[in-house]
């Protein structure tokens, strides 16, 4: 079924039924949210793969006590060289590319691309759209491919782990299926 999260849904194959209880369901009417929103995106007989749920804010303090320092120090500063006009654009062009750290983002990937919710922005791609991905210790990068406008001008989508290293490994493999790793050098 589509509605555990962190578990594959194409079956129950190799699935260790203790495992599963620990990890936290959708309720029906979110699971069925999901599905009607995968299907509108993309087709209408896209399976989804795998999806899950990640609050980067809540889920590192640490970094999130070092961003909002950061950014209470930046808006201070925006204040005063440009006042309040200056502050409103500080938070403008913040918040919007820090929305899926900020707020809880769902992913959802399906046998033909990925799909990104959160409280500011939906964003699907197929597979193609990328060209690879890079694992990093917190979160996976999906890199555009660069003979696009938008490959040029955007990286890619960042998809946050959750601190289970079980669906760490779960989300590597589903990505390694469909794309390349990119090399580091």
């Amino acid at each position: 079924m589509p509605g555990k999260v962190g578990v594959p849904t194409g079956g129950d194959e190799g699935v260790d039924e203790d495992s599963s209880k620990d990890e936290p369901q959708l309720s029906e009417e979110e699971r069925r949210e999901v599905e009607r929103e995968a299907r509108l995106l993309f087709d209408v007989d896209d399976e989804i793969v795998l999806e899950y749920e990640v609050h980067p804010l809540v889920s590192r303090p640490s970094t999130t006590t070092r961003l909002a320092i950061l950014v209470i120090v930046a808006y201070t500063g925006a204040y005063f060289l440009f006042g309040p006009v200056g502050v409103l654009l500080s938070v403008f062009f913040t918040i919007f590319p820090a929305a899926p750290y900020i707020f809880p983002t769902r992913y959802v990937l399906t046998r033909r691309g990925i799909h990104l919710i959160n409280w500011i922005a939906r964003d699907k791609n197929r597979w193609s759209t990328f060209d690879g991905y890079e694992v990093y210790p917190d979160a996976v990068q999906l890199y555009f491919n660069r003979r696009s406008l938008r490959g040029w001008i955007l990286r890619g989508n960042i998809l946050y782990f959750n601190e289970d290293e079980e669906t760490q490994q779960h989300i590597v493999d589903v990505l390694s299926t469909y794309l390349d790793p990119v090399d580091s050098e």
